[in-house]
This record gives structure tokens, sequence and C-alpha cells, in this order.
């Protein structure tokens, strides 16, 4: 995709929030950079006359959920509505380190450039990762069961942990959750084993592979680590036949996409014990069902989607954004361009 080009004088759409508190400093990083940008705060009742003039936009987390309240789909509806309508829209810069939406497949169609935050998050969620599969490996679930029950209960020897530097993860994904989780796993001794499109050596990784050699390697896993994107090469990746290439001993840990493992699939396996547990952030329909058996699970450790979850994640976002603004006003390709 070409990069997008953008005019002396630019008008971008983004939250009322982020017009108040980054407006200043938007407007000296266009005057650096010899531009001059004027922010639009998206509101239901912008007309054709505002919104024919906007050439960028920012998807803000702010937009998605105001601090103090839970998501609200009606804020995002209203906003992507309203960037259906931006004839003249080049570029969107989203919050999320995943593109995968229905929505920006749909401004991707029309040419729109959409740019994520990877390094808002990838951190935060390689520790999620890591805490995961720390808790795991120390039973820690079972550990919580013992003391809500108020029972002083020796570990049984078929339960006590295979020492970390004993064992080797397989992380589908090597962007910045991969690379920044392989580093920390490294430094505990953990082999770690990269996948991706190519099998390109990536920092953090004793070796690669080439996604096409997945089956030859679910079988060395003691953790199959799932933390790429979901496109429609990866969609239902882990299906019941890798699954069932899993040691019992193994453990799978998704904070990627909930499409990417088939989740009737994986619950039978963990049900049935012929893997020893999983640490799931993600599920194939959001927020997980009240009915679904995921919860009932003892092997399992679920949380909301929250691994990206950090106090200071709006503001990484908007460094993420302010960055590709500079890019982009300097005539420089934009970072992290969603394929």
């Amino acid at each position: 995709m070409p990069k997008p080009v953008l005019s002396s004088k630019s008008r971008v759409l983004v939250s009322a929030h982020i017009k108040d508190r980054e407006g200043e400093a938007i407007a000296a990083l266009a005057a650096a950079n010899g531009g001059e940008i004027t922010l639009v705060a998206a509101a239901p009742d912008l007309g054709p006359q505002e919104l024919d003039g906007i050439d960028a936009a920012f998807f803000s987390r702010d937009i998605h959920a105001m601090p103090g309240r839970p998501p609200s789909n009606d804020d995002t509806r209203i906003f992507f509505r309203l960037l259906d309508a931006c004839p003249n829209l080049k570029w969107l810069h989203i919050f999320s380190a995943g593109s995968d939406g229905k929505a920006y497949r749909k401004l991707q169609a029309r040419g729109v450039a959409v740019s994520t935050s990877p390094a808002a998050s990838g951190t935060a969620v390689a520790t999620s990762a890591l805490a995961g599969i720390l808790a795991l490996n120390k039973r820690l679930p079972w550990h919580h069961a013992n003391q809500q029950a108020r029972a002083w209960r020796a570990m049984p020897d078929e339960l006590s942990p295979l020492a970390l530097d004993r064992q080797t993860a397989v992380l589908v994904g090597t962007g910045h959750v991969g690379a920044a989780l392989a580093s920390c796993l490294q430094a505990l001794g953990m082999r770690t084993v990269g996948v991706n499109r190519s099998g390109r050596a990536v920092a953090g990784f004793d070796e690669t592979m080439p996604l096409a050699q997945l089956d030859g390697l679910i079988g060395l896993a003691d953790w199959l680590v799932i933390c790429c994107p979901l496109t429609d090469e990866t969609r239902n990746l882990v299906d019941a036949r890798r699954l069932g290439r899993l040691r019992r001993e193994a453990h799978l840990v998704n904070v990627g996409r909930g499409g990417i493992v088939d989740e009737s699939a994986l619950i039978a396996a963990l049900r049935e014990k012929r893997i020893a547990g999983a640490y799931l952030d993600v599920f194939e329909h959001e927020p997980l069902p009240a009915e679904s058996e995921i919860w009932t699970l003892d092997n399992v450790i679920v949380t909301p989607h929250s691994a990206a979850r950090i106090s200071d994640f709006n503001d990484r976002v908007v460094s993420c954004f302010l960055d590709n603004l500079q890019r982009w006003l300097a005539g420089r390709p934009l970072a992290n361009i969603a394929g």
C-alpha cells in the first residue's frame, strides 16, 4: 500500500478527550514539521461538510471505554460510522495491537492505511502470559483450591512441577509480545522456539522456524503459546488434530485471539486431561458466556481479555500515535501498518 500523503493543512478525527488533552502537543508537532493540524472531536451530529476534510483519524481507547464505565459499543459504532462517511480518509491509527476486526478490513478495502499500537501493550501481554506460565507450572490453581478449603495438603509427586530450565516453549508469533515473552523465558533457562511465516531469526529465541513446520514442533512443546494475530492463515490454526499432537504434560497459553484455537476441541482436551492445562485470555465469543464449560475446568486460568491492561496504557497508545503522526508529517512510512 502506498504511504498516505498529508497535506500542509490536515484535519484529524479524534475523541473529545484527545482533542482537549493532546491538542497543544499535536499542534506543536505539526508546526515543527511545517504543517497545520486541526483536531475534530467525534460527535454524532458531524455533517458531510466537516467530514469531507478529514484526512486521518485516531481510534483511542477512551472512545471504546471511558474511564469508570464499561466499553460502549454505541460510542464505537458512532466513531466508525463517522469514518465511513469520511470520503477523503487516508489513515487510521488504532489503540490495539490487533487489526482483525471487520471494520478495519472494510477501511483497508477503501485504501485507508490502518496502523496499530503493539508497543503500547506488547510487554504487558507478555508478562501476563509469563504469569500464567509460572502459575500453572507451580500448580497455583491446585494450591488456591486447598486454600479455599483451608486444607494443608502436601503436593502429590505426580503434580510436582518440572523445572523451567528443562522445558521448551513454542511461541507462535515472534512480534512484540512473542519476543518480549521469549526473552523472559530465556532468562529463566527455558528453551524458546519461535514460529513465524518465514522462519526468520528474532532476538530472544533460541531458534525460529517457519509456520509450515508447526506440526513437527508441537510435540516438543511443554508450552504452546499463541501470540500471533488472527488472519485467514491463523484462523483455527490449533485445531483438534494439532491439539492431539501435544503431550499430556503440555500446556497451552493463548494471548492472541480466540479464533486461532478450536475452542470446542480445546475444552475436550482439557476436560479429558489430554493436556495438562491452559491459560486463556481470549476466546471465540467475548465476553465468555456464563454457560461455557471453560469456567468449570480445574486446570484452566481465565482472564477477561485483559492481558494488555496497565495503568499507563492510554499514554503509551498516544505515544504510538504521535510517533506515527510525526512520520506522516515528515513524509516517512508509517510504523506498524496492518497487513
